[in-house]
């Protein structure tokens, strides 16, 4: 197993077959990070120390069985991330991945991550796997973004505003003969 890639759960793969089955679908819609690194198995549950849980933010299908589901997490506290759980919307453990060692990413109150995962589903029935999110969040970036261009375009014309008045000074200055 690659030290990155989340291994699909008992309960997972029960829902997923089952749906199928049915002609339905499961629904991935919340990915949950946690501190504790280990070796996880299949027959997981939940993660070992979830300290937060968020709301699939993105979810692209490429129509076979690869996922690509981003996830935006803020902390009030800084904390390295060593485990993922990726969620139904019944609240099943589908897929979860750590390392006793390898640290994800890293959470501090400073900073908000946008984190992306492609998940490689071969072992289950992809056709029956649906997810859940809130939109593109790239397009959490824009508001960034925008906040950062109202601030340049202030600050430029405050520039501006300070150059035009240095050439009437210096004019002014020119005229009576001072320079």
């Amino acid at each position: 197993m690659s030290s990155y890639q989340p291994i699909i759960t008992q309960a997972g793969l029960n829902a997923a077959v089952n749906a199928k089955e049915k002609g339905l679908s499961v629904h991935l819609s919340h990915i949950a990070v946690g501190d504790k690194g280990y070796t996880p198995t299949r027959t997981q549950t939940q993660l070992q120390n979830e300290r937060d849980r968020v709301p699939t933010g993105e979810g692209v299908d490429y129509n076979n069985g690869q996922f690509r589901v981003s996830g935006k997490f803020t902390s009030d506290t800084s904390y390295s991330v060593k485990e993922v759980g990726f969620y139904l919307s019944d609240g099943t453990l589908f897929a979860v991945w750590s390392h006793p060692e390898n640290v994800l990413f890293y959470l501090t109150p400073m900073a908000t991550v946008v984190q992306g995962f492609d998940l490689l589903l071969s072992a289950a029935p992809h056709d029956a796997i649906t997810v859940t999110h809130d939109g593109d969040l790239r397009l959490y970036y824009d508001d960034v973004f925008l906040h950062m261009t109202q601030v340049q375009t202030e600050m430029l014309a405050s520039q501006l505003e300070t150059n035009l008045t240095t050439v009437k000074l210096y004019q002014e200055l020119a005229q009576k003969g001072v320079l």
